[in-house]
């Protein structure tokens, strides 16, 4: 696996340059002895002209980083993360292209960045009104930022809160350049629709909450709570016709909301897990095992062991007890398959330590462990609001065939009447058309959403606030 010499990263920071705007995302690699590193520099401008910016390693999937400081000097450009050792100064040629050195410890790398295209970005001015805003849950512990949209003109419009994915999120759904929670907000406006979408905590101006880390979906179904709240304050919506679009992890949210909330009028589900998260984890390790040429009885021994032991955190309190439940299993498991199977699977001289390791470390982070645990036919047979779920057969994070079939099983064996399913072709798990569905394609492609299908979402959810 490839190490990541960089601890928490830094960008580019910028203030006016020549006079133009040099916000937007820029594509990178650092070479390290015979591996090339990409990097992402997502870099944003605030309204009184100054910049922050958040960093992406693709190839480790770590995404949304924070960068600090950063400063300018005519064209040169500098940004330092002093905590990390780390220093990045470069030049702007004004037209999407920055040459500079990465400094870290006693390593300078050269570090040429070029400016990601991403033509559905909305670029002001606005046809619509669009306001920052900021509130507080219940308690006044948790302080949250976003952004409110809605067609100009006084009246009541119907409104949604997009629910990002997982990891910390802005409220755009930043990633590889894209906006992509922002050009749906855009074109949700555009139809007539109001839309909130949130910082996630942790992220822009939405506080972390003294629970920091140790926080899973229900959590994040508060704060979708509290959102819906601050809705309902609002005299420019329509408190009958309010909806929430849940994309991935927010699939699992939408539900938990809508279960609780009886003024939730009709939710989306983006993307979202219906299989349950040990299953959805599973079949993203046998996408990867096939990336990498593993033959099918291989994989089906992985699968069988895999979501074994997953399906043993719903019941374990802790990892001792898991450890002393996944030592007959994988030695049993071991015990029948061929050498050629575990040289496959590099299972054959483990230690189950390591094995130990492996799993101790999913179990031991709160989210992960919930997620994987969590079924959520729990949620989802209680919602009885119509609901939207809509994927991309090109989808290799959360199968479309698989995972649809059962959200609608769910929702119609529960007397839900008002349910409609979309398996779009030739989209990927953001719905940008792609050619293989595989996250390295995400920062290749400039589309940020099909058209097709913020357009099915749009006349879907007219239809239902009429």
């Amino acid at each position: 696996m490839k190490k990541l010499i960089i601890c928490v990263l830094m960008l580019i920071g910028i203030k006016q340059l020549h006079a133009q705007d040099v916000s937007g995302s820029y594509l990178g690699s650092l070479t390290l002895a015979s591996t090339n590193l990409q990097v992402i520099f997502n870099v944003d401008k605030a309204a009184d002209g100054s910049y922050s910016a958040t960093f992406d390693s693709p190839d480790q999937k770590a995404f949304g980083i924070k960068c600090s400081k950063t400063t300018i000097v005519k064209d040169s450009l500098s940004i330092e993360v002093a905590q990390a050792g780390i220093l990045y100064k470069g030049l702007w040629d004004g037209k999407g292209g920055i040459t500079g050195t990465f400094k870290q410890g006693g390593s300078n790398l050269p570090l040429s960045l070029q400016l990601m295209r991403r033509p559905q970005t909305p670029k002001p001015p606005f046809n619509y009104f669009t306001e920052e805003v900021e509130y507080d849950n219940a308690d006044k512990s948790l302080h949250y930022g976003a952004t409110f949209t809605r067609p100009n003109g006084k009246g009541k419009y119907p409104a949604l809160i997009i629910i990002t994915g997982s990891g910390t999120q802005d409220r755009d759904g930043t990633l590889f350049g894209h906006k992509l929670y922002w050009v749906l907000a855009d074109y949700l406006t555009k139809n007539g629709i109001a839309v909130l979408r949130v910082d996630d905590r942790g992220a822009g101006k939405s506080t972390i909450g003294s629970a920091g880390k140790n926080v899973t979906s229900v959590d994040f179904s508060y704060d979708v709570e509290t959102s819906l709240n601050y809705l309902e304050t609002r005299e420019d919506v329509d408190k009958k016709h309010l909806g929430l679009i849940g994309h991935s992890e927010g699939g699992i949210i939408a539900p938990m909301v809508a279960a609780r909330r009886k003024d939730v009028s009709f939710i989306v589900m983006w993307g979202g897990p219906g299989v349950g998260g040990a299953a959805i984890n599973t079949e993203q390790n046998i996408y990867a095992l096939k990336g990498v040429g593993v033959d099918t009885t291989s994989i089906n021994a992985f699968k069988q062991l895999h979501l074994g032991i997953l399906k043993l955190f719903a019941t374990l309190p802790n990892v001792d007890s898991l450890d002393k439940q996944i030592t007959p299993l994988f030695e049993n498991w071991k015990k029948g398959q061929t050498d050629k199977t575990l040289v496959a699977l590099n299972a054959k001289n483990v230690d189950i330590k390591d094995v130990y390791k492996q799993y101790n470390s999913l179990y031991n982070i709160p989210w992960m462990r919930f997620f994987i645990a969590y079924d959520p036919e729990k949620d989802l047979g209680k919602v009885k609001c119509p609901v939207l779920a809509i994927n991309g057969e090109k989808d290799t994070q959360v199968d479309a065939a698989s995972n649809l079939s059962l959200i609608r099983e769910i929702l119609t064996k529960n007397g839900n009447k008002d349910v409609e399913i979309k398996a779009m072709p030739g989209l990927n798990h953001l719905m940008q058309t792609a050619q293989t569905g595989d996250l390295s394609e995400y920062e290749k492609i400039e589309e940020t959403m099909s058209p097709a299908a913020m357009k099915i979402i749009s006349d879907w959810i007219k239809i239902h606030v009429k």
